[in-house]
């Protein structure tokens, strides 16, 4: 008995050493040049390779990434100058930083920035600045006095400050998934071998000072920065069987922003290809309260989950939205998507779409005798064919 109890110590001991080990590795990813500065101003910096590309051909890559990158955020959100002669551009952005989010509280920030972005003959450079947060409606606070080293971390350099960690780590969490991003919309090559948000040593750097500053709009956006505990990857590394994982497990899918969005489960629907981009397919039938919010907004996630959440997933199905209390009934818990969707934390994998087609199903479509006569009559569904834009897997 003592021999057990004294292995179960040990074995206490050394996962509490390996986890604090962990927990200290993953903070040393925020400490010393993870926010850098230049002539006291926060500026993160990256430049991408594009062998064999134009300054126009990059640039309008540039450019329609940023367009639908601001897009997703907000009305807010936008391009506020552009010359492609230049090869500059600039945007404004806001989206809230969500640092802890329960059912009773949410601790979050409003986040602005500007990302401008140079274009010239096989590379582009990539700047996030002029940062800055508003917290709990109180004043703005710049990224100078926030999340640099001066302030963000102790005496030594050798830890995050209490209150000014979780600035420091969500921003520098959101500016590497931009960056990323960036990367994948250009189909660039990075200077460095990871992402990093240290400011690159660039040889014959390009002159930014001709970007003006923007005036920030005071509106705010309703969006998250992360998603924690998941892995984000490529549509074509999507996992699993699709027809089984719709047909015997089911999905769920979930519309609508923060202030109003809701959930349905669904067994019909599908992966593809369309216009050249990666694709699901739905039905949902206009009786249905997710169908609304489907017609009023652009984006929408797709969620599918274990046999452990098989009641929740009964639930959303029997019950609706527009008198009930499906989050609390469900038991599931609402996360926000970097882009604002919403979706729920108990998924295995949340697959992000954008509305790319929608048509509405009549029975004369329908070639099979038999499906035509049990539909003849009846309300039909409404097809939804949505462009994926981000994948997410535990």
């Amino acid at each position: 008995m003592k021999k057990t109890a004294l292995l179960l110590v040990l074995f206490l001991f050394c996962l509490s050493s390996v986890l604090q080990a962990q927990e200290d590795e993953n903070e040393n990813n925020y400490l010393i040049g993870a926010v850098p500065e230049k002539d006291g101003r926060v500026i993160f910096s990256k430049e991408f390779n594009l062998p064999g590309m134009s300054n126009d051909q990059i640039f309008d890559k540039v450019q329609n990434w940023m367009e639908k990158r601001l897009k997703k955020n907000n009305n807010v959100s936008r391009i506020a100058y552009s010359d492609k002669e230049k090869g500059s551009i600039a945007g404004l952005s806001q989206e809230y930083i969500v640092f802890k989010s329960g059912a009773l509280s949410l601790d979050q920030t409003l986040i602005k920035y500007q990302i401008t972005a140079t274009c010239l003959q096989g590379k582009c450079l990539v700047n996030i600045e002029r940062i800055s947060y508003i917290y709990q409606n109180d004043e703005k606070f710049p990224a100078e006095e926030w999340i640099t080293d001066k302030y963000a971390l102790n005496k030594n350099k050798t830890k995050l400050m209490r209150g000014y960690a979780k600035f420091r780590t969500k921003t520098v969490d959101l500016v590497n998934a931009l960056f990323a991003n960036a990367q994948t919309a250009m189909g660039a090559v990075s200077t460095e071998a990871q992402t990093s948000t240290k400011i690159s040593a660039i040889t014959d750097k390009p002159d930014v000072s001709s970007i003006p500053a923007i005036a920030e709009s005071s509106n705010t956006a309703t969006l998250s920065s992360s998603m924690p505990g998941y892995k984000q990857i490529s549509p074509d590394k999507i996992p699993g069987n699709i027809i089984k994982m719709l047909s015997e497990d089911w999905m769920l899918i979930t519309a609508g922003t923060n202030e109003q969005f809701n959930m349905m489960t669904a067994s019909w629907g599908g992966l593809g290809v369309l216009f050249g981009k990666p694709v699901t397919f739905c039905f949902i039938n206009p009786a249905r309260y997710t169908y609304q919010l489907m017609e009023k907004n652009n984006s929408y996630t797709l969620t599918f989950y274990t046999e452990t959440y098989r009641d929740a997933l009964k639930y959303c199905g029997s019950k609706s939205g527009k008198d009930t209390d499906k989050i609390k009934g469900s038991g599931l818990t609402p996360v926000t998507t970097p882009t604002g969707s919403k979706a729920f934390s108990e998924a295995w994998l949340i697959i992000e779409c954008r509305k790319l087609v929608s048509q509405s199903l009549t029975p004369e479509v329908l070639s099979d005798e038999s499906i035509k006569k049990e539909w003849t009559g009846k309300q039909m569904h409404k097809m939804f064919i949505g462009e994926i834009i981000n994948v997410w897997v535990k």
